[in-house]
């Protein structure tokens, strides 16, 4: 595989979680870089993805999981940039905001279990986190992940897109249908707006940390296409 991955965390988390897929595309001699953004707002966020497209050589594949996806959206209209993939993850038309898009989930399923902000900030209820996060994982890790999360910044929630990269880049997108935070049927019409080549597989919104193969096939898919 020649294209470098890129790959892009989500809210309340950091980018060491990507580590079972990291691990999984290097074994193929993969190049792979982690974006350890702030998540505090998104032109930061996606000022600091620019950043690490910079300091690649040749053609990327960049790949966001939950807001990450916002973050790719933003960033991905980079030079570099062949292919985005999102795994379970927001995918904004330019005006919209992660914000905007929760907005529009259905109100008899499952709700992100997000508590009112303090100093500007957000966090997952602890006692949801497993459950509605990552109900694959363990009881222990789960945890230690509910223990550790990072500040999710409202200027990140909230700030609209300004150009939607997908709809001048090749898209994939991962959906997973036992999601909790992101609803499948959320999923679905982000996918189908997007024109997304669309895998699907069970699992919960933390798909990267219990099944990193899963995630790492879509991405070596997306790098083995042709570049437009």
């Amino acid at each position: 595989m020649s294209k470098t991955v890129v790959l892009v965390h989500g809210g309340f988390v950091d980018g060491s979680g990507w580590r079972g897929v990291y691990d999984e595309l290097r074994r193929d001699g993969t190049d792979v870089r982690v974006v350890q953004h702030a998540t505090k707002s998104l032109a930061d966020d996606a000022a600091t993805t620019r950043d690490v497209l910079d300091g690649v050589e040749g053609p990327v594949v960049l790949v966001g999981h939950s807001y990450g996806g916002a973050v790719i959206t933003e960033a991905g209209d980079h030079e570099k940039v062949a292919a985005l993939v999102y795994i379970t993850a927001f995918a904004p038309d330019a005006g919209e905001s992660v914000n905007t898009l929760l907005g529009g989930f259905p109100q008899d399923g499952p709700q992100p279990p997000i508590l009112s902000p303090v100093n500007g900030n957000l966090f997952l209820d602890r006692a949801r986190y497993h459950e509605s996060f990552a109900a694959e994982v363990s009881d222990e890790d789960a945890a230690f992940q509910a223990d550790s999360q990072v500040p999710w910044g409202l200027d990140a929630l909230g700030a609209p897109v300004t150009a939607a990269a997908w709809r001048s880049k090749p898209s994939w997108y991962l959906h997973v249908g036992d999601d909790r935070m992101i609803p499948p049927t959320v999923q679905a019409s982000m996918a189908a707006r997007m024109g997304a080549t669309v895998v699907e597989t069970p699992g919960s919104h933390a798909i990267y940390l219990s099944q990193p193969k899963v995630v790492a096939d879509i991405i070596r898919a997306a790098a083995a296409a042709p570049s437009e």
